[in-house]
């Protein structure tokens, strides 16, 4: 879904920046709901306010609602033994989680700026193989994230105030002269 949407919203329409769109996904993502929901709510209320979101929520129900209304009424006569049927959702699951890992390495070389947020991905990405609760994972980035932002202030405000000024005095006119 989330190439989709950034193919549609960022690219094509120009509707997000890629940092909305980053923002948006860790929003989407730590809410209750569907995440195809969450998402359109999110760009509908963007667009369109309230009456926007309700449309997009209406838009990304229906169509998945008809599809799988379509095909639990076909499903009791597929053959889940038919090899086609088989190499068809083979090919659907291997063209989807090719699409996912290229949107992971775009979002990973906009988000990760630093060796420190690189390891910090490490970390997170051996504890969601290890299947730490993601809700867990997403608890323990935001006092992380906070102490990251405030460590990163303080050593900018530290540089300022330590900062020394190589640019030589202005000179002043002297005896009310002017300069001219």
């Amino acid at each position: 879904m989330l190439p989709v949407i950034e193919e549609i919203f960022v690219v094509k329409h120009k509707l997000l920046t890629r940092d909305e769109l980053l923002d948006m996904t860790a929003l989407t993502q730590t809410v209750p709901g569907i995440i195809a929901i969450n998402s359109a709510v999110y760009i509908g209320m963007k667009i369109g306010g309230v009456p926007g979101a309700l449309a997009a929520a209406f838009g990304a129900v229906t169509p998945p609602f008809t599809v799988i209304l379509v095909i639990a009424s076909l499903f009791p006569h597929l053959d889940p033994k038919n090899r086609y049927l088989l190499g068809v959702f083979a090919g659907i699951r291997a063209g989807v989680t090719g699409m996912i890992l290229v949107t992971g390495c775009r979002m990973f070389r906009r988000t990760v700026k630093t060796p420190l947020e690189c390891a910090v991905v490490l970390v997170f990405f051996v504890l969601a193989v290890m299947k730490v609760s993601p809700a867990l994972l997403i608890l323990a980035a935001v006092p992380f994230g906070w102490c990251y932002v405030w460590w990163q202030t303080r050593r900018l405000s530290y540089a300022e105030r330590n900062a020394v000024s190589v640019q030589a005095p202005a000179e002043t006119p002297e005896n009310g002269e002017d300069g001219k």
